[in-house]
């Protein structure tokens, strides 16, 4: 409360103050100083004013792209980190800068989707998301699979329908047409048909008022990493159970490593067996024609457990090795030796040929997306954001697979 001003008094030029005036102007002054204390507080600590993110820079940026960047940054996306802008701190201060917000009172009233004007356009969710998608695709680069990846033939599916590879056989030796003659019907080679369908796989992270208000950055960046993370061992799990669990080949019904297929040993892993599973390999024979394919042995997947002998036999450059560093440079880690440590079993392995020689497992991606993604979860999650204050995120990975050929590779027991 302000004190009584006495006009009497101030015409003589004298101002009189009782004891309850002064104690009311000191109480008024004290609330100012506080009022004043807390702004100070919240734009220091809580939103920094980042005039840097205003400017249009040198290089054509605007202020939503270096928004954008400054999120990137915070989420350790390499490039950004490079482009002269400076990250967000924390969660917390990208939330007040992005919404104009000065504190967190007003996340239960919808204040995660609002916009400030400096921004003009993408909301503080979407811009996570964003920086999210962009550390994915970063760590799943990264991270790979060991050298799976390089086995598998990659396609793009359209729906979620079963899906048919149809691989036609092949044409025996052309006869010779003597003069005059006429030319003969050629034996019409036949097909056979395999099946699949791709199937979604993931799981949803939810981002919470407490996260904001803690400024805990543990949630989005966390799940960004460990979904690429648990992607890539998602995919490479799916591809090296077709190996150890050994399922029968759609065409014929037999399991894919057989005996009746000819790429089936018992043999250890040293050089004169190795060559061995390249003579296989070799003579494996086109459908129909059963003209020799003479495919190579180009990579050798083997579980942790034979890795120092797959190295050695690399290595060894005596005159009975055949394979002297034909798996790669014994300088850095042979690229076509794959240490699989998905593999169960410590004496099983296998040898193949490359895609681009003969075509093993089709790998499905739906829309030929080769990556896992993230989406706001904006249908079965919705309410959250009005009745839990909460941002949904849904991790998603899609594809499906299945070998399209049993000649391209040899398993070893």
């Amino acid at each position: 409360m302000v004190p009584k001003r006495n006009i009497e008094t101030e015409k003589k030029g004298v101002i009189t103050l009782s004891a309850r005036d002064l104690q009311d102007l000191k109480d008024f002054n004290h609330q100012n100083r506080l009022k004043k204390a807390a702004v100070q507080y919240h734009e220091k600590n809580m939103r920094s004013p980042r005039p840097d993110l205003g400017a249009i820079t040198s290089s054509g940026l605007g202020i939503c792209e270096k928004v954008q960047l400054a999120m990137d940054g915070l989420l350790g996306v390499r490039e950004a980190r490079s482009s002269g802008v400076k990250p967000f701190r924390g969660i917390q201060e990208a939330f007040f800068f992005i919404t104009g917000e000065t504190d967190c009172s007003r996340i239960s009233r919808g204040s995660l989707y609002k916009v400030s004007e400096a921004i003009g356009t993408g909301d503080f969710p979407n811009i996570l998301l964003n920086s999210m998608t962009k550390r994915l695709i970063q760590d799943y680069a990264q991270i790979g699979m060991g050298g799976v990846e390089k086995i598998i033939k990659p396609a793009n599916i359209a729906d979620f329908k079963t899906n048919d590879r149809v691989r036609m056989g092949y044409l025996g030796d052309l006869p010779v047409v003597a003069e005059a003659a006429v030319y003969t019907e050629l034996t019409k080679p036949t097909d056979e048909k395999i099946s699949y369908a791709v199937a979604k796989r993931g799981g949803v992270l939810t981002i919470s008022e407490e996260a904001i208000r803690n400024d805990d950055l543990t949630g989005p960046l966390t799940f960004a990493a460990r979904l690429a993370r648990a992607g890539g061992r998602t995919l490479k799990q799916f591809v090296t159970s077709i190996f150890l669990n050994n399922a029968n080949y759609d065409p014929d019904g037999v399991a894919l490593f057989n005996a009746a297929h000819n790429n089936l040993t018992a043999n250890a892993l040293t050089s004169a067996n190795l060559d061995a599973a390249e003579v296989l390999m070799m003579g494996q024979t086109e459908k129909d024609s059963t003209k020799p394919l003479n495919l190579p042995l180009q990579w050798l997947m083997v579980p942790t457990a034979l890795k120092a002998t797959a190295y050695q036999i690399n290595n060894n450059a005596s005159s009975t090795n055949s394979w002297f560093e034909r798996l790669g440079s014994n300088h850095e880690q042979p690229q076509n030796i794959i240490v699989n440590e998905l593999l169960t079993s410590g004496t099983r392995w296998w040898g193949g040929c490359y895609p681009d020689q003969a075509p093993g497992i089709e790998i499905g991606y739906l829309d030929g997306i080769e990556e896992p993604q993230i989406f706001i979860a904006d249908k079965d999650f919705s309410n959250l954001r009005f009745t839990n204050d909460q941002i949904v995120y849904k991790g998603v990975f899609v594809f499906g697979g299945k070998p399209l050929d049993f000649r391209t590779y040899v398993q070893n027991n």
